[in-house]
């Protein structure tokens, strides 16, 4: 055994200043609100198990009430963010160009809800996001839609899909809004809409649905041009039986998409949802089943009984579970059972409203804001002062271990003190790459190579360390290969393991307790050593 590790020690010195260019941590960065301070903004930085919040007091107004997004460059440091109506960079000043977007729709930044005040509020949550240009490290776009609300059951209208470009490289790395409000598609579609990786690993799809959810519009990016668009219908179902509340529903889906971009999930009326699959090389969309998803009754304050659906998904990172939440719970389905619908688990209590304290509001409807898969392989359901998160999704029932802000307060179960308002952010798999021996790769790139370059990395930060250390991976396939990490000291003897969720890429060691003396943090990938770190324990 020891001649074993004594190799791997050596393979992993030689490794060890092995990098990629492009760890994909876009997603490294979510944001949130100080409610006992106006105009003091959150900035929320992930690491696996500990996560750290930074206040900072705006120079300009600007409304996260309702969520907000920000975009971190490949090495995780954050570039800018936006409430949908308006860009801000990295130095919380609104970036040149960063205002105007969604001109025309009914929540546009030109609106103004204060006397005399400049407000830049919030756009619809969630019928934004964002997506790196796979060819320039310092060009981004956001897709959102243009959203009329409307009094019939669709709830809102969305008669136009809209791209924008933000380019970092310009007005001294504070970056530009190169252009805004750009529409690639006049058609009428729901708000929500999924954003998948092409099977070339480069190109992106946006996949839009109509109202009913059963016609569903593929388009095809090349950077910022729309190369294809791709129909599909499913003929197997039908709406015809929809009443008020089913159409309501089914409207307001925010189709989520799966890591591997291979699924899709789609509410099908108030009861049920559609399992569809998803074509990352063609685009199309076609049905795997339809299962009922249940309605729970829920005595709220005054005594009044509601009837509560599921109305928001999520997927583990392996696809193989659908978590959903309602009103009045917070559920799992197993995808691979014979009986989707059968698979239900319960997961903890009602989730109930919770005030700034941190006080569970019993009797006040909760259960809202959507989910979002953190970096490091967990779900996240993160609405105001509401925190929920699921530690191991790709566990069964009571084992993916839910913390249910409701069940856990007035603790928050982001940590014993955390009083912000927080909001989950729906990106897209940044690290979802080419399909293995695709021949799908037909779209001409361009003759400079792509960012998304094969290779392996490993870093320990800090590098001398007496408490916390954080890991984070780099992989040429985050969804394909089992990766772990092992710490081994100067004999050869492994101090520590971890293996890393589907398309999860962080860690955090806590060192404290070890002798003082240099370490090596190796990466494995299905047990083969791939590439290693330094780590100097000290005091």
């Amino acid at each position: 055994m020891k001649r074993t590790i004594h190799t791997l020690f050596i393979l992993s010195t030689i490794l060890v200043n092995i990098k990629e260019a492009h760890s994909q941590q876009h997603d490294r960065y979510w944001i949130g609100q100080n409610w006992y301070f106006d105009g003091m903004e959150v900035m929320m930085r992930f690491g696996e198990d500990t996560i750290t919040y930074h206040t900072i007091n705006l120079p300009e107004k600007i409304q996260i009430s309702n969520g907000i997004l920000a975009m971190s460059n490949v090495e995780g440091e954050l570039q800018f963010y936006t409430n949908g109506n308006v860009v801000v960079s990295w130095n919380h000043h609104i970036m040149r160009g960063g205002k105007g977007f969604n001109e025309g729709a009914s929540n546009d930044d030109f609106h103004q809800f204060e006397p005399d005040t400049t407000y830049n509020g919030n756009y619809n949550s969630y019928t934004y996001r964002i997506i790196p240009d796979p060819y320039d490290e310092n060009i981004y776009y956001m897709v959102h839609a243009f959203i009329t609300e409307i009094g019939d059951c669709k709830r809102v209208y969305v008669p136009k899909m809209q791209i924008s470009k933000i380019d970092m490289s310009v007005n001294g790395g504070k970056g530009k809004v190169i252009y805004k409000n750009r529409y690639f598609h006049e058609e009428e579609v729901a708000g929500g809409f999924a954003l998948v990786r092409h099977g070339n690993g480069r190109d992106w799809w946006v996949v839009l649905r109509k109202q009913d959810g059963l016609a569903y519009r593929s388009v095809l990016f090349h950077r910022d041009s729309v190369v294809q668009v791709v129909q599909s219908a499913i003929p197997e179902l039908s709406s015809d039986w929809f009443s008020y509340d089913d159409c309501f529903e089914t409207s307001l889906c925010l189709l989520n998409q799966s890591m591997d971009g291979d699924r899709l999930l789609d509410k099908y009326g108030e009861n049920w949802a559609k399992l569809l699959a998803f074509d990352r090389c063609s685009g199309g969309v076609s049905l795997i089943d339809t299962f009922a998803t249940g309605i729970t009754p829920l005595v709220v304050d005054g005594g009044d009984i509601f009837d509560c659906p599921v109305g928001l998904f999520e997927f583990s990172p392996s696809s193989r579970y659908l978590y959903g939440i309602g009103y009045a719970e917070l559920a799992q389905w197993d995808l691979e059972a014979s009986n989707i619908a059968a698979s239900k688990v319960k997961l903890g209590g009602v989730p109930w409203a919770l005030d700034e304290e941190q006080n569970v509001m019993i009797g006040i409807r909760g259960g809202s804001g959507a989910f979002g898969t953190g970096p490091d392989g967990k779900i996240y359901n993160l609405e105001r002062t509401a925190h929920s998160v699921i530690h191991h999704p790709e566990e069964p029932g009571e084992a993916s271990d839910l913390c249910l802000a409701a069940d856990n307060a007035p603790v928050s179960c982001l940590g014993p003190d955390v009083p912000y308002w927080l909001y989950s952010a729906r990106h897209p798999n940044y690290r979802l790459g080419p399909l293995t021996g695709s021949g799908c790769d037909t779209i001409i790139s361009s003759t400079k190579e792509p960012l998304s370059s094969v290779g392996y990395g490993v870093s320990a930060s800090p590098t001398l360390a007496s408490g916390q250390v954080e890991v984070s991976i780099i992989l040429p396939g985050y969804g394909v290969s089992t990766a772990e990490i092992q710490v081994v000291d100067m004999l050869g003897r492994v101090l520590h393991r971890h293996s890393f969720p589907p398309y999860a890429y962080l860690h955090i060691l806590e060192v404290g307790g070890w002798p003082s003396g240099l370490y090596n943090v190796v990466l494995l990938e299905n047990g083969r050593a791939r590439a290693s770190a330094r780590l100097v324990v000290g005091r």
